[in-house]
């Protein structure tokens, strides 16, 4: 990505006008631009919101290594939002609290609805970087974008996979009903219905289950060869448990959800998670190896998930975008609205164009397939 331009400090020559012992003093450090990072740090969704925060502190830390916001280095400040109930608070903390002049959102859609209405309410700008739940920017909120993909365009891919690759196939549909995995499933189903894809079911179970004996039974049963599954954090390991006590295995799986792109599950699953599909934004292609190095010298790790590089991207975009603003968060949302950066134009593939109810048109999810425990196109 291009760097854009930064205004430059003006200098504070004035502040010795007050005689020889002022001007002996040492310089002050400058002001920090404060930026507030409301996502999950503890709970069922940590691990997430870990990898998140990872691909935030990566965007701030290039950016002020290269002299930060108009001169001001960007000091970023966290606020856990452990679940539905304490996100709206957690924003609260960071305004209230910390004094962030933004916030941004990641982690997860149940979390991201809260936590954006919270910052809609106090009028300062939120951007959201991972929740995928189309309904995030269709509430007509004025200080909300997502930079980016949505749960439709999740679905678009799904669809695409199936009539490229599974003509013929039994579909089951399997989805968490909670705000991701339903917003999925709901997207599915309408992309599936206009291009008169016919699954043979669909079962859904509550966010809370940890036991998906019964609804992989349900699906073999069905007979179902291709599951696509919209799943929880947790779900791809206790759907492949079920379906190793059951002693079935489908023709394929589809997986669209966190819990499919996550390293640590193929870690869990070993050769049994080899081949399995996960539909979700880019894992680290080519063109963000720098950044893939960068994430390995600070964590000592490579990347767990796609989360990292999607935080990033979205958060370097918006601290760019404020740079070039004089890093005033007033402008911020006018000037992001303006971008026009076409696909490819940022480090993951994707571009930067705002539609009216503040969602990047340019942001896209990918198909890929794990192999040896690696995430790799498909």
């Amino acid at each position: 990505m291009h760097p854009l331009s930064r205004r430059l400090m003006l200098g504070l020559a004035g502040a010795y006008l007050a005689g020889p012992a002022e001007a002996a003093k040492a310089k002050p450090p400058p002001p920090q631009r404060i930026i507030g990072a409301a996502l999950p740090r503890s709970g069922d969704l940590a691990l997430i919101g870990d990898e998140c925060l990872r691909g935030i502190e990566l965007a701030a830390g290039a950016v002020n290594a290269s002299g930060g916001i108009a001169g001001q280095p960007v000091q970023l400040v966290t606020a856990d939002a452990v679940d539905q109930a304490d996100a709206g608070a957690a924003v609260n903390r960071l305004l209230k609290d910390r004094h962030a002049g933004l916030i941004l959102s990641a982690g997860a859609s149940e979390l991201s609805y809260p936590a954006s209405a919270a910052a809609e309410l106090a009028q300062i700008p939120c951007i959201e970087l991972n929740a995928i739940a189309d309904g995030i920017t269709a509430r007509g909120f004025k200080y909300l974008l997502r930079t980016g993909p949505t749960s439709t365009m999740i679905a678009a891919v799904a669809r695409a996979t199936v009539q490229q690759r599974f003509v013929h196939a039994k579909i089951g549909l399997l989805f968490n009903t909670g705000a991701a995995g339903g917003a999925i499933a709901a997207a599915v189903l309408s992309a599936f219905k206009q291009a008169q894809i016919q699954p043979l079911l669909a079962v859904g179970y509550p966010e809370d289950v940890t036991d998906l004996a019964g609804p992989a039974m349900r699906l073999q049963r069905a007979g179902a060869e291709l599951v696509v599954h919209a799943a929880g954090a947790d779900d791809a390991l206790a759907f492949f448990l079920a379906l190793q006590e059951q002693g079935w295995q489908p023709k394929a799986v589809l997986g669209c959800g966190k819990g499919y792109s996550l390293r640590e599950t193929a870690a869990a699953l070993g050769a049994r998670f080899d081949g399995t599909f996960a539909i979700a934004s880019p894992f680290y292609p080519a063109s963000a190896q720098p950044i893939a190095e960068a994430y390995l010298a600070r964590f000592g790790m490579p990347p767990r998930a796609p989360d990292s590089l999607t935080a990033y991207v979205g958060a370097r975009l918006v601290f760019d975008t404020l740079a070039a603003a004089g890093g005033d968060p007033a402008k911020l949302l006018g000037a992001l609205r303006q971008a026009n950066i076409p696909a490819g134009g940022l480090i993951n593939g994707w571009g930067a164009a705002f539609d009216q109810n503040g969602q990047n048109t340019r942001a896209f999810a990918t198909l890929q397939r794990w192999r040896n425990q690696t995430l790799q196109p498909a």
